[in-house]
């Protein structure tokens, strides 16, 4: 049964969401504006259907899309393909409605319910029948076009086979079955509806403001509303779809995304020009470069799905592969494809890894990083009068705490002298050269900064990013010397200060835990009848043992009481 804690993963986005068994085959699609917030809905016991599909499902999964069209086109298909057992809707052939150019001497412009694989040129599909109206009116008014499915050939127009319609008498036709059209300038029209319907629109829009204008000055709100609605109608054709697209075209595509240790690969498969296909995978990957992983990859699919389509773009350049050409497209149809796997493979790095990338990415910016600092190291010394003095490292993997990887250093012999005490505190944690992180951060300012710098030098690590953070103006330093104030209420300045805090913690409750130790073992920890709990209290209290012997027999009766203390002040005075 899917538990309800799984919510917390699932992205606030627009998409779809699938409801899988414990063999990972899909029981319900659905889609949403909001993932996290539909999902939960079907924890609501009251309805039937919801209670089924809990009680049913394992697994949660989502593919996230630019907008709400993508999102209904791309469940359309999944239900289609896959026949979930809770979904009634869209399983049937009904699909949403295309415009099609008829290829045929005089082309008609139809609207038809399914695409298909022959020589016709598709444009849509449209999720709105008013918007598909809207449009086919346009088009039609601008540029009059034959509704009848005459066979229009030149033998036919020469015997005057036909008769002009109705439409020819309402200037929806200019009777090219009579010959009134030649064949030329209907094309012409043709041509100028494919740019309309291909986005090549920006003449059209500029003629009919112009009209709207002209209405509005002139008071004729009835045809300046019909403008308006076809103005409309043409700017929502910016909107292109990502998931489906107007050609029958197969594609594979990869995207290889290798961040830490790890590689994150996506694969979508576009079949007749609707993703069918979309999934990402984690690879562990400490050894190889993106091209050898990409090819492994290449090869599982090959395998599992024993073919490729004759189209594979990626991000990479891989070239001829498995005797096929790999292409890596640089803007159009395909360029979108790999956007969208790009998209999902972030929000699966999210999900998976606990890690805001958005804000890492941000601080990279911000502080003029050369990478995204998935490891980050935050260094903090701590020491009483320049005794018992420890330095430690926390370490936070892809923005989160990675406590078994913190790690503290007793440093001897430096006295009160924070400076040197961060030199040899980050000497100790790098002298081996491994493990560099992609940020280091200091806890001080300049002086902090400039000795852990001194000390990178000196074992030559040069290519890691290092800054220091001051705690009362919370100014970032730069190695080079630049000076960085972030928004306080910034994502960015709350994760340095979430490190630099913690760093602090460490280093305190390690020093605490050092001087206490000692502590326990001075000379207190030889008088009869004081113990442990006793020997801290007072150390907690007068911080050195030379304080407590100067103390006086009321100063210790108020931290122990009258027995103990009066046991501690003749101890001292013999």
């Amino acid at each position: 049964m899917l538990l309800k804690s799984k919510l917390k993963l699932l992205p606030e986005k627009i998409g779809v969401y699938f409801f899988l068994d414990k063999k990972k085959n899909i029981l319900y699609v659905g889609k949403s504006k909001n993932i996290k917030k539909r999902v939960s809905y079907y924890f609501n016991k009251k309805e039937k259907k919801n209670n089924l599909i809990i009680s049913s499902a394992c697994f949660v999964d989502y593919i996230l899309v630019p907008c709400e069209e993508d999102a209904l086109f791309l469940e359309n298909s999944f239900i289609k393909k896959h026949q979930p057992k809770y979904n009634i809707l869209l399983k049937d052939d009904k699909n949403f409605p295309w415009l099609c150019i008829k290829k045929e001497r005089f082309p008609r412009v139809v609207v038809v319910r399914k695409k298909t694989s022959d020589s016709n040129l598709y444009f849509g599909p449209y999720v709105s029948r008013k918007l598909l109206n809207n449009l086919f009116k346009l088009i039609s008014d601008m540029y009059p076009i034959r509704s009848c499915n005459f066979n229009l050939s030149k033998n036919n127009i020469l015997k005057k086979k036909y008769k002009v319609c109705l439409d020819y008498h309402l200037n929806k036709c200019l009777g090219p079955c009579e010959g009134f059209q030649n064949e030329e300038d209907y094309n012409n029209n043709i041509n100028s509806i494919k740019n309309i319907l291909s986005g090549r629109f920006s003449f059209v829009l500029k003629s009919l403001k112009i009209l709207l204008k002209d209405y509005s000055e002139n008071l004729l709100f009835e045809k300046a509303e019909i403008v308006k609605n076809q103005i409309n109608s043409i700017k929502k054709l910016k909107n292109k779809s990502t998931v489906v697209y107007k050609k029958n075209i197969d594609i594979d595509s990869f995207f290889i995304y290798s961040i830490d240790s790890f590689s994150y690969v996506n694969f979508i498969r576009i079949v007749e020009g609707c993703v069918i296909y979309l999934k990402t995978e984690k690879i562990e990957n400490n050894f190889f470069n993106d091209i050898f992983i990409l090819e492994s990859f290449i090869k599982k699919i090959f395998v599992s799905y024993g073919f490729l389509s004759k189209n594979i773009i990626s991000n990479i350049d891989v070239g001829f592969f498995l005797n096929k050409k790999i292409i890596v497209p640089k803007s159009g149809y395909k360029k979108n494809i790999l956007n969208l796997g790009y998209t999902n493979i972030l929000e699966y790095i999210k999900t998976h890894s606990h890690v805001n990338i958005s804000v890492l990415n941000n601080l990279k910016s911000l502080l003029f990083l050369k990478k995204t600092p998935l490891k980050i190291e935050c260094f903090d010394i701590s020491t009483l009068n320049g005794e018992n003095t420890v330095g430690s490292c926390v370490v936070f993997n892809n923005g989160i705490l990675s406590k078994k990887d913190y790690k503290y250093y007793i440093i001897n012999n430096v006295g009160n002298n924070d400076y040197l005490s961060i030199e040899k505190t980050v000497e100790k944690r790098y002298y081996n050269k491994l493990n560099i992180p992609d940020l280091i951060i200091i806890d001080g300012g300049k002086g902090q900064l400039k000795s852990a710098l001194k000390i990178l030098k000196k074992l030559n690590i040069n290519n890691v990013d290092i800054i220091s953070i001051a705690k009362k103006e919370e100014i970032i330093f730069l190695k080079n010397n630049k000076e960085i104030l972030l928004n306080k209420k910034s994502d960015s300045l709350k994760l340095i200060q979430n490190i630099r805090n913690e760093a602090h913690n460490y280093c305190l409750k390690n020093h605490r835990i050092l001087r206490n130790n000692k502590f326990l073992l001075s000379e207190l920890n030889n008088i009869n009848g004081i113990g442990k709990n006793s020997i801290i209290k007072l150390y907690n209290k007068f911080k050195s043992i030379e304080k407590i012997k100067n103390s006086t027999k009321k100063e210790l009766s108020d931290i122990l009481g009258d027995y103990r203390s009066n046991i501690i002040y003749e101890h001292f005075k013999k």
